[in-house]
């Protein structure tokens, strides 16, 4: 099936003007989601955090209707089975998939993992809960509530002395920093599409490399979304702003990594051509 043209990144950023239909096609849509879609929790918490926040996609992660009612329950299950929220779930097993076939290729070697901007990175405590691989896991984001909540989870599955908490910008080479050991293993799942500028994310992957140096790197890149003008026009992100997801070729973001020294990668789609999943080597 061809996929659709899509209005590109410069064009969402863009409001709609006063004489475009689709500019209040997506005022009632996003009236309807405050006012009547609020009933459902996943809207709310969109609404409330951002639809790009850590705290909606766990949400999503967890796939349990919830809302006011039975019409609350029903608006959420519709909620949770958008696609956008069926390629979420899909990458997040694609992911623990990888990071469980790396620890398995180290054959027992101690392994030092480093998630640089982790929500509640919850995946991982399945991978930990598995098998015993002789893993630890540094888990750092600006957010210091989704950590906490990251914490209670890992204590719960008993997996939390394996792990080490701190607040840290993936973005700030000074944050990168103050990482004493070199990771074996970077994750950065779910940042990439809400880095904007090009030239930052290229020059992330140089200060991944000369500031890390990992020995592999896993990210996931927004390739294409059919729902990214609704979710643009329509839905808000964490700052109360329009939520615009940068889409990129999964191509152009690992010609950055292989400027900056990685290679090899390993691209896995998900089933709805939205995500690829890349592990690159160093």
């Amino acid at each position: 099936m061809p996929r659709r043209d899509i209005p590109d990144f410069e064009e969402l950023q863009k409001p709609l003007s006063l004489y475009d239909p689709r500019y209040y096609y997506f005022k009632l849509i996003s009236l309807l989601l405050r006012t009547v879609g609020s009933m459902s929790e996943g809207i709310r918490l969109g609404f409330e955090h951002g639809f790009d926040s850590g705290t909606i996609m766990n949400y999503i992660y967890e796939n349990t209707p919830n809302g006011m009612g039975f019409i609350g329950k029903q608006i959420d299950a519709s909620f949770l089975d958008q696609t956008t929220c069926k390629a979420f779930r899909s990458i997040r097993e694609i992911q623990r998939e990888k990071i469980t076939k790396f620890l398995e290729g180290r054959v027992g070697k101690k392994t030092f993992i480093a998630d640089l901007a982790s929500g509640k990175a919850d995946y991982l405590y399945d991978v930990l809960g598995e098998k015993e691989y002789g893993v630890e896991v540094l888990l750092r984001d600006i957010n210091e509530k989704t950590l906490a909540e990251s914490r209670a989870i890992a204590e719960r599955l008993d997996v939390g002395d394996k792990i080490t908490y701190e607040l840290g910008d993936a973005l700030d080479p000074g944050s990168l920093g103050t990482i004493s050991t070199a990771p074996d293993l970077v994750v950065e799942v779910g940042l990439y599409g809400i880095i904007h500028d090009d030239e930052l994310l290229k020059k992330h992957m140089f200060d991944l490399k000369e500031i890390l140096n990992p020995g592999a790197l896993l990210f996931n890149v927004q390739t294409y979304n059919e729902q990214i003008e609704l979710i643009a026009r329509a839905l808000v992100n964490q700052e109360g702003e329009p939520c615009v997801w940068h889409l990129r070729p999964v191509e152009l973001v690992i010609s950055w990594a292989e400027e900056a020294g990685f290679r090899e990668p390993e691209i896995t789609m998900d089933p709805y051509g939205i995500y690829a999943v890349v592990m690159m080597r160093n």
